[in-house]
């Protein structure tokens, strides 16, 4: 028994193994956690365009303008869906 545990404290080929699971880990969180932002924050400005656009149709015409265009962007700048909410 006593050989046996000589040989498991004396035995260092699973330090380099245990060592790249926690940078390859340390990678994926970080990753993780950039992506999970980013998609935050696009789904946050889609909400933002889709909220707008709902506004401007419910509200527009109780304040008797003409005028109550939407205009829904893509992430990318570009209008998705353009309409009049009257």
């Amino acid at each position: 028994m006593r050989e046996l545990l000589k040989k498991l404290i004396e035995d260092e080929s699973g330090i380099i193994v245990s060592s790249e699971i926690v940078l390859v880990g340390t990678i994926l969180v970080i990753g993780c956690i950039v992506g999970l932002a980013s998609l935050s924050y696009a789904v946050n400005n889609e909400l933002n365009d889709v909220a707008q656009a709902c506004d401007h149709s419910y509200n527009g015409n109780s304040a008797g303008t003409t005028q109550n265009n939407y205009y829904l962007t893509s992430s990318q700048g570009q209008p998705e869906l353009v309409g009049n909410g009257g």
